[in-house]
């Protein structure tokens, strides 16, 4: 943006500071000065600012910050005249949100011709084109104070009145620069009885523009809502001077003076009598309140600024400030909104002070005794296993649609008040859905074999507060093997149990599997593991109807689980040591007929509590369920058997093996086979 010297001299006295002085000192205070040019005898300073300083993009703002660089005071304002006329107009704001404040203005008897060689002089050398006195004004006065104005044709206004609405959807209505466009129920309008006659804080509609042929001008100056105006200019692709301070958020405080200022200014260019303003207010906004503590602004500033140096600074910023022994309280003018905290008025002390003077130092501090988070190694340890399972780690959201929460949990959830869409709404209570969501993706894209993992946390409703949770999950599906001697086989439910007892193994605990039935499972097919009496982890086959859900072909055979890491870490036995036989173990196997409720994990509890010193090991050898699940399971198993002190005979073990035989009869309702 570009400011001119000559104009900043109507706010401030800069007698005695060349241009040179002048850009630096702007550059130090934080308004980088990116070029200056020669416009006649003036010196145009071309200044980068920051987004939030909306304050500071006019003359008056700059004089403010230089009086507070310099140590000056601004210049008094003009006085404003006096209304000659009694003239007004009905104004109603029917959508606060998007409009806190309106203001309007009658002159009457203008003759609208070209402006003033200096008011064509000043715009000219920041860059605007002047068009004729009375659009030549309200620019002119956007330049000096900073708030945009827009000036309407009274004759074309129908009423006449003013109604400041949310557009309808689909209502049209051609700007200024001739295009038609169309407006959406999220932008504000600006209308008279029957139609919009501007595109509030964007630009004016072409049906009450200003012509050679105007007599009587409505002035407008109002306050808009910043991300009402954003989004209307980034719908439209519609960007302007008024668009451009509107979004950063203008002054709500300054609408009478600066409407003030261009009826007089039209009176004096084009002739004319004004009225009074009109002030439509829909909500106020007040000046905020901060306190500046002098040991927070010691202890922030390293000691170099006092308070007595900070109120000075944050006055001739137009703040007021009300002093204390040991604070300040600080009034702040509705033109800052940049400034909400007590360290928002240390960094304005701080940045005139000069940041390049404070020292670079780093501070001192005294720290304690630093332990590390256990979760840290326990899922670092995680990673370790499931990654040598030969899964691949993914990260997926921890913020996901409810429905897909719903799927797994039946759980209230901790949901994103303000989401910015569904889809981001709900904090996630299992680790599932995301993997599942990561299965799609890649199937969408033709790959049919994988395998993935991730450790993560989930978020629980744990009365009013919220509880985490350390989980892993896993998902596997197509091929589970290259390898030559099971090339091709399917990943079934045994791969997905695999992978919970290798993480039980790494951490040394015992489980128990016992049948579960879960939604997202199919039927027969999932199992959770217990570690005494605490579920710790599950596995299972995904349902049909879950992967529809997910969009993932019905053809594959996917398996998942989700292990609860606290329960692995909180039960984890230290290593041991155990005497290794040197004599070499006897393999036996036992085959069975039982019902199919008989399950797997019972048989084996059974087996392990006979406590027979020579058996070393039991595990599945072979199982065989009828297709149909009717009639008797099948179930072998191997056994090895096996002493420390000495090799087993074959009568030996013919004999604890006949035993072992009696007490499965005796214990378990089976009809061994073998």
């Amino acid at each position: 943006m570009k400011i001119s010297r000559d104009w900043l001299s109507d706010f401030i006295d800069l007698s005695g500071i060349d241009d040179g002085a002048l850009a630096a000192r702007l550059t130090e205070i934080g308004h980088a000065v990116e070029a200056t040019e020669s416009h006649g005898d003036d010196c145009v300073f071309e200044i980068e600012f920051t987004t939030n300083r909306v304050d500071a993009m006019s003359h008056l703002g700059i004089a403010r910050e230089l009086c507070a660089a310099l140590g000056r005071d601004l210049l008094p304002r003009p006085s404003v005249a006096a209304a000659t006329i009694g003239d007004t107009i009905p104004i109603r704001i029917d959508t606060p949100a998007m409009c806190s404040r309106y203001t309007g203005l009658v002159v009457r008897g203008v003759k609208v011709a070209p402006s003033s060689a200096k008011i064509q002089r000043r715009l000219e050398a920041v860059g605007l084109r002047p068009i004729n006195n009375v659009v030549d004004v309200t620019n002119y006065v956007m330049m000096a104070l900073g708030h945009p104005l827009h000036a309407f044709d009274l004759a074309f206004l129908q009423g006449p009145e003013i109604v400041v609405r949310a557009a309808k959807q689909g209502e049209t209505m051609t700007t200024l620069d001739g295009v038609e466009r169309k407006l959406d129920s999220e932008m504000v309008v600006i209308a008279d009885a029957k139609r919009g006659v501007a595109l509030g804080g964007v630009m004016g509609g072409e049906n009450s523009e200003i012509s050679e042929r105007t007599t009587d001008v409505l002035l407008e100056c109002a306050h808009f809502n910043a991300s009402t105006i954003r989004r209307s200019s980034r719908e439209l692709a519609l960007y302007t001077d008024a668009s451009y301070r509107f979004e950063r958020g203008a002054d709500p405080g300054d609408t009478i003076a600066a409407i003030e200022l261009a009826a007089d200014l039209i009176v004096s260019e084009a002739g004319g009598r004004k009225a009074s303003p009109i002030d439509a207010v829909a909500r106020v906004v007040e000046p905020k309140e901060v306190s500046l503590r002098r040991v927070t602004l010691q202890t922030s500033s390293a000691g170099l600024i006092d308070l007595d140096v900070a109120a000075g600074v944050l006055s001739r910023l137009g703040m007021g400030v009300a002093e204390s022994p040991d604070a300040l309280v600080v009034t702040v003018p509705t033109w800052r909104g940049d400034i909400s905290e007590e360290i928002d008025l240390i960094e304005e002390a701080l940045r005139f002070h000069g940041f390049n003077r404070i020292p670079s130092e780093l501070p001192r501090v005294t720290t304690g005794d630093v332990t590390r988070n256990v979760w840290v190694d326990v899922e670092d340890r995680m990673r370790d296993i499931l990654s040598g399972c030969g899964l691949s780690e993914v990260v997926t959201y921890s913020f996901i649609p409810p429905a897909q929460n719903a799927l797994f949990r039946s759980e209230a959830t901790l949901d994103v008040t303000n989401a910015l869409t569904e889809n981001i709404s709900s904090m996630r209570l299992s680790l599932l859905p995301g993997l599942l969501q990561s299965v799609a993706y890649n199937w969408s894209y033709g790959i049919r074999d994988g395998a993935m993992f991730e450790v993560g946390r989930t978020y629980h409703v744990a009365g009013k507060l919220a509880e985490e949770k350390h989980r892993a999950a896993f998902v596997m599906f197509g091929a589970r093997s290259d390898h030559w001697s099971e090339r091709g086989r399917q990943a079934d439910f045994f791969d997905g149990k695999g992978v919970v007892e290798v993480v039980a193994s790494a951490f040394h605990v015992e489980l128990e599997w016992e049948r579960v039935e879960r939604s997202y499972f199919s039927a027969d097919t999932a199992a959770k593991a217990m570690i005494g009496g605490r579920e710790a982890a599950v596995a299972g086959v995904v349902s049909r109807d879950l992967l529809k859900a997910f969009d993932i072909g019905s053809g594959v055979t996917l398996v998942a689980g989700e292990i609860e890491l606290s329960a692995i870490a909180e039960s984890a036995a230290p290593w041991t040591m155990t005497d290794v036989s040197r004599y070499p173990g006897v393999p036996m196997v036992v085959a069975f007929m039982h019902k199919p409720d008989l399950e797997y994990g019972t048989i084996v509890r059974a087996i392990r509590a006979m406590e027979i010193p020579q058996l070393r090991d039991v595990g599945v050898w072979d199982r065989f369920v009828p297709e149909k699940g009717e009639g008797e399971v099948k179930t072998a198993l191997g056994l090895w058997y096996q002493t420390l002190d000495r090799s087993l005979t074959q009568e030996e073990v013919g004999e604890v093996h006949a035993r072992l035989v009696e007490k499965i009869l005796a214990a378990l309702p089976v009809r061994v086979i073998t």
